[in-house]
Formats: C-alpha cells, structure tokens, sequence
C-alpha cells in the first residue's frame, strides 16, 4: 500500500487489480473526503528517455481527447484526472457502483434473443456517440461494461487506447479483429468485438470457452462458423451478427447507427424465442476448427511493442512535417514486422511528401498486397502513379478505391486530376462534381472544376467555382487569380486585375498572378505598370524563362526589339529547347530587318518541338515573302495539320487561307508559262 499521496491528492484505499504494466486501485481524493475513484496506474514498456517524452505527448493529447469525450456523455465512465509522476502515468476515473456484464452473460446459460438485442442496442447506442466524436474505445469486452446500480443503465468503461500508448497492452484477442492486432483500427473494430459478445452469449458459452470462437473459422471466407450450434436462431439476427463480425473490416458494418437500424427493424418484426439448448466447445471440435491460433497468429501477428512505440513515433513526427526521421521510424517498425500494412501506407505518405513518387508506389502497392481491400492503398497509390505521370494507371487505383469506397470525395477528386491530365474534360468536371456532392465544402474540388471550365470556355460557369471557392475561403489566392484569368479572357480587364491585386495581397510572391496582372497592364496600353510586373516576377526569380518571355513579348509590342530579343535570349539561356523563345526571337529579327536570322530562329523552333504549329506557320509566312514557294507551302500544310489535332479552329482556317493564296497564285503562274 502506498503511504505517500500520487499527485499530492489522491490516498490509495484498495488495491483492485495488478499486471505487469497496470495497475488498478480504489482512491480517495483527499480534497474530497469521503470521495472514491478509479485510478490506474500505467507503466511505460520502454523506459528510454526520447520514448518517454514522446510516450507524455501521446498521453496528454489522448487523455484530454477522452476526458472532452467523456462529460458529454452519462453512460461513459468520466475521465476525472490525469498526471505522470516518476516517470510513470495515471488516469483518475469515476468510481461505478455496479456488477460488471460477465456477472449477466458467459455463464453457460444462454441468453434470449430479445435480451441479447436490447444488450447489443443499449451499448450501440453509447458507440454511436464516442465515434460521432472520432474516438474508439478499442477494448470492449464485457469486464468493461457495468450495469450501473442507481439507474440500471449500462456504462462503458477503461478505453483501450491509453493502455496501449504507454504499455503496448491491447484488450483480451478473443475479441479483437485483424486490423486491430495490425495497428489499422476502425471504429467498426468495436461492432466486431461487440459482435463476439452477442453470439457468445446467445449462444451460452461460458468466460474459459469465449477464447476459442474466434478461432473456429471457415477456411475459405475466414467468418466466424456458429450458426450451426444453435440452428433455430431467427435468421435475420443470425445475419446482423454475422454482418458485425465479419473478417475484412470493409464487408463489416460501417456504423453503429447502421447496426441499430437493422436490429431496429429486426425488433418490429420478431416474436421473443428462448433458445433453450446451451451449446459447449469441447475436445473433438478440433477437426471443425478450419484455421487454428497459430495459424492465425502467424498471419496478423501484433507488432511488437518496440514496433507500436515507434509507429506513433513515426506518426507523430509525419503530423509535424518531419516526413524523412518519420520514414525512418516506420522502416524500423517495418523491419520488426513486415505485415504491418498500415506502416507501409504510412510510410508512403511520407515519402510522397517529400516528392519521392516511385517509394510512395511501391509501399502503397506492398500495403495493397498484404490487403487487397485497403481502399486508402489504391487511392495513395494512385496519387503516386499521378505524380509519376502514369495517368492510366491512377485512373484504375481510383476506380478500384471507388468500388471499395463510393463515398470518398478526395478519390473523386484525384481522379478528376488524372482525367484532366489526359484531357477528358467532360469526365474530369463529372468526378470534380460527384467529389463536391460528398463534401460541399471541398474548396479544391470547385477550384479545379472552375478551370476546366474555363478551358472549355464556359466562362459564366467557372466563375460561379471560384466564387464559391472565395465564399468557402476568402484568403484563397488561386480562386483570385483564376477568377482573374476568366474575366480577362471574358474581357473584363479592370475586374481581372482587382482578382490580381487580391491574390498578390494574399500571397506577396505569386509569380503567376504578377506576370497575368503584367499582361493585362500591356494589353491596356500601361507598359510602366506591365514592366513594373514583369521586372517583380524576375526579382523574385532570375531563372524563370517565362518572365524574361512576357518581358519580351511586352518590349516587342512596343517595338523596342533589340530589347525584347535581350529578354529571348535570356529565356533560351535558361530553357535551351523552349520553342516560343526561339520563334518569339525570330518575329524581333524579322521585325528588326535580319530575315536570314528570323528564318534561322523559326527553324530552331520546329527543331526542338516537331509538334509547334506557330513556329511553322511563321516560317511559312518568310518563305512566302522570300519567294520560297514550294517550302511555304509545305510550312503551312504542317502548320494547319498540327492546329487541327489541337483544336485551334483560327489556326488552322489561317493557315488554310494562306495555303489557299499561295496554291492560287502558282496556279495563275503556270497558266501564264503554258
């Protein structure tokens, strides 16, 4: 017993419980007299001073989550205190007088039906208010749940989590599913273990016989087999239960509230039955045991509690954008256990903020493969394939991640990027669309529709997107600068460069919004204000071609073109096969009287891009005028070929039109000669 008070408060009155790591015991809050509590005490698995320090983070962050959790709901036990001493960490708990549900159930004697629905409903009704606040109990077993003395009402107590973080401790196996002894927990992890409860006393199993249901499994599917030792369950709660318990987490029930639906249902349409017949797992089940405790412990082995440590480690450090020490810890909690598929997500996460795309791949891919229905591996992969490049290839780990989970908005959206990317405009703006119906207020979402829109020159449409963006977010700076861009191409100058003035404000080093604001001021007839623009951008960055390009191309519209082709010529140095410089550079030598030099620009420009209409048009254009007949001709089938299979219907009407003059012209010549 301890003579000292913990906390300077709190007066131990019994020991209730002791473990290896825990300990349980009755207290007396000494500024309460007469008070009584739950205080348990935590002892970190691994006395090392940096996991100590992080073990405190963890502890403070989850504790004070679960206290929040816990005053807003009765039938939660509260979360009185918290404190570490000595290295050591204590959670201070409201003491429930009560009987704990193992006094109810497990006592070889089945329960009825209507007993064991009004169980599984009173308890879902708890878990539908602790996941509606993002927290999972992570232990619910029936040592957990007491039938509370004063009103009757059950109470869920002792929160799996805080165990977990500091001693690595996890909840008795039987009823814990896969993902959860593989560091992947879900809230539907509590329907499964919820689920064990219910068969078990159904089917009237007592506290040493509960460890083997788990383990008597069909071999194929890997469900739960128990049907069959009490045939005459109503068949509609039989299919509830199995739905809570089944093996992959995404076939389980989703939801507390969707459970309670269906036994809701259930309820309204079933007679009350008492199943009579109690059914004991004894020796000689053993050949109907399709996969055995090794067996399944060699598949999904829990991390070891180095490896756990070191995976919140790694987290922790990934939440604070320390992505490359975070890859580090999840290699280590890799090499410990290779099947932790969650590390693999995790640490591909990591590696994608950090630009390293092939890594991200291939960890998304080796979390698909030890499970194949990860709908968060598809969609991390297919970003990765994205990055890469592979657009095809994103597409399909969309649409897998889609088929696995139709209501994720952002897989919507990344396939949308991809679309866009292989300009499938119409089916982009459809995902960007069906990704804002999930979430109304996915800013991104309208922002990429708006300038798909805009692309497709529905001008009206994607300036309601970036309205809405701004509406969403005001401090948004590209909805500003994209709104700006479709009023400028709507002709709507002033307004463009007040969208401008808006982004630049937001975001003072918005090389983009400068040179678009630089363009209009040039279009207006305001070269001081474009130059000053186009002088920002280059300040801001001297190794941006584009600048020193629009720079130029304002210096050549005034004709100054000894100092537009100064700027081409710094744009080349930069980017040596940036085909607009070379037949920008060209027009300013044309212009300037070097009709050789120009000629030789524009066929540069064709050298470094095959596929640039302009640049062929242009040359067409000089040897028309040096009497280059046959070349020009052949510069402006080119040029009308390449506009026509990008789709510029004025490109390739000019070109056609030129074609058509110099064809005519030939003609009349020969019929002159003949």
């Amino acid at each position: 017993m301890h003579s000292h008070l913990l906390d300077a408060r709190y007066r131990i009155l019994a020991v209730l419980n002791t473990g290896e790591l825990t300990q349980t015991y009755l207290v007396e809050d000494t500024n309460l007299p007469n008070s009584q509590f739950i205080l348990k005490q935590l002892q970190p698995a691994n006395k090392n001073p940096q996991d100590i320090k992080i073990l405190r983070r963890l502890f403070a962050r989850e504790a004070a989550t679960l206290e929040k959790v816990c005053k807003k709901h009765e039938q939660v036990q509260q979360l009185v205190n918290y404190f570490e001493e000595n290295e050591e960490f204590y959670l201070v708990q409201e003491f429930i007088a009560g009987k704990p549900l193992t006094e109810e159930i497990f006592l070889g004697t089945p329960l009825e039906e209507e007993q064991v629905i009004n169980l599984l409903t009173e308890i879902l009704e708890i878990l539908v208010f602790i996941h509606s606040q993002e927290v999972i109990h992570q232990d619910i077993k029936p040592a957990n749940i007491i039938r509370r003395e004063s009103d009757n009402n059950l109470v869920l107590i002792d929160f799996g989590s805080m165990k977990e973080i500091v001693a690595n401790i996890v909840g008795n196996l039987e009823y814990i599913p896969i993902e959860q002894l593989q560091g992947n927990t879900q809230p539907n992890s509590d329907i499964y273990a919820l689920g064990i409860i219910a068969i078990a006393a159904l089917i009237g199993l007592t506290d040493n016989e509960i460890a083997i249901l788990p383990k008597h499994k069909n071999l194929l599917t890997g469900e739960i087999v128990w049907r069959d030792k009490i045939p005459q369950v109503n068949k509609g709660l039989a299919r509830i239960l199995d739905k809570m318990v089944r093996f992959d987490y995404q076939k389980r029930y989703q939801s507390a509230t969707a459970v309670l639906n269906d036994l809701k249902h259930l309820k309204n349409g079933t007679q009350k039955r008492i199943i009579n017949k109690p059914w004991l797992i004894v020796a000689g089940i053993a050949s109907l045991i399709t996969v055995g405790a090794a067996a399944w412990f060699s598949l999904t082995s829990k991390p070891a509690g180095d490896a756990k440590l070191l995976y919140l480690q790694g987290i922790e450090k990934y939440e604070q954008g320390e992505f490359q020490e975070a890859v580090k810890d999840l290699t280590q909690v890799i090499t410990l256990n290779p099947r932790y598929a969650q590390a693999y997500n995790r640490r591909g996460d990591a590696f994608y903020r950090l630009g390293e795309y092939q890594k991200a791949q291939a960890d998304s891919s080796k979390a698909i493969q030890l499970n194949r229905r990860d709908d968060n591996a598809y969609y991390d992969r297919g970003f990765s394939f994205y990055e890469l490049g592979k657009y095809k290839q994103a597409i399909a780990d969309f649409n897998q991640a889609i088929k696995l989970n139709a209501k994720n908005p952002y897989t919507y959206y990344g396939r949308g990027l991809a679309r866009v990317e292989l300009k499938d405009y119409p089916a982009a703006i459809t995902d960007f669309s069906k990704a804002i119906a999930f979430n109304p207020k996915y800013s991104e979402a309208y922002l990429q529709r708006g300038i798909v829109r805009r692309r497709l020159k529905m001008k009206e449409a994607a300036i309601q997107d970036f309205d809405t963006v701004i509406e969403l977010n005001s401090h948004d700076a590209k909805a500003y600068y994209q709104r700006g861009l479709t009023l400028f191409a709507n002709n709507q100058s002033q307004a463009a460069i007040q969208d401008y003035n808006s982004a630049i404000d937001i975001n003072p080093k918005y090389l983009e919004a400068y040179l678009s604001r630089g363009d209009v001021y040039s279009d207006l007839g305001k070269n001081l204000e474009a130059t000053e623009d186009y002088n920002k951008v280059i300040e801001l960055n001297p190794k941006l071609a584009v600048a020193y390009l629009h720079r130029g191309m304002h210096r050549f519209s005034l004709g100054n073109y000894q100092g537009a082709i100064v700027d081409y010529n710094q744009a080349i140095q930069i980017e040596p096969k940036n085909a607009v410089a070379y037949n920008n550079r060209g027009n300013a030598y044309l212009e300037w009287g070097n009709k050789k030099v120009a000629l030789a620009n524009y066929t540069k420009a064709i050298a470094v891009n095959s596929r640039y209409a302009l640049g062929y048009y242009n040359r067409g254009l000089l040897r028309a005028k040096l009497g280059e007949k046959k070349g020009a001709i052949a510069d402006f089938q080119q040029a009308a070929k390449l506009f026509q299979q990008r789709g510029d219907q004025d490109g390739y009407k000019d070109a056609q039109s030129q074609l058509k003059g110099l064809q005519t012209t030939s003609d009349n010549e020969s019929k002159s000669t003949s």
